[in-house]
């Protein structure tokens, strides 16, 4: 299976029919198959699709430290993987403005496990705020992922 049909059918499972168990098993699939740097860069890809619809729709940037301290007060992300949050959304907020930080990079520091669990929760807290921010559900901003992600 190709790389963009699994996130795509990752991120179907989890933020459209709610079923995280399997959509971490089609991304240790996509690991497996394709390597995890490439399944980074394919998360940071769509992180950054997310992202700069919401930059194109409301001409504003969100605040990280505010953001991620607000995230940990109302317990949505446990308080240990903050800084690994604060990492991966803002390697996808990069590849959004056009540089794409290294995976293999975030790997070597923290290992291939956290790395990814990093870099699936970037992308899954992106989409949760990005749909606050614009008023929109997560499952509609996972359609317009799922539509740039196809061939």
């Amino acid at each position: 299976m190709e790389l963009k049909d699994q996130i795509r059918e990752a991120l179907e499972l989890q933020a459209i029919d709610a079923d995280g168990e399997n959509a971490a098993k089609v991304i240790q699939a996509a690991i497996m198959q394709h390597t995890a740097v490439n399944v980074g860069d394919a998360m940071l890809d769509a992180g950054a699709i997310v992202l700069r619809r919401m930059v194109l729709e409301t001409e504003q940037a969100l605040v990280a430290p505010d953001l991620l301290s607000r995230l940990a007060l109302d317990g949505a992300v446990p308080e240990d993987r903050i800084e690994l949050l604060t990492d991966t959304m803002t390697m996808a907020a990069a590849t959004a403005g056009g540089i794409r930080p290294s995976v293999e990079a975030l790997i070597t520091r923290v290992g291939v496990e956290n790395a990814m669990f990093g870099l699936w929760l970037g992308l899954l807290t992106v989409i949760r705020v990005t749909a606050m921010v614009l008023d929109h559900t997560e499952a509609e901003l996972v359609e317009d992922v799922l539509i740039s992600l196809e061939p």
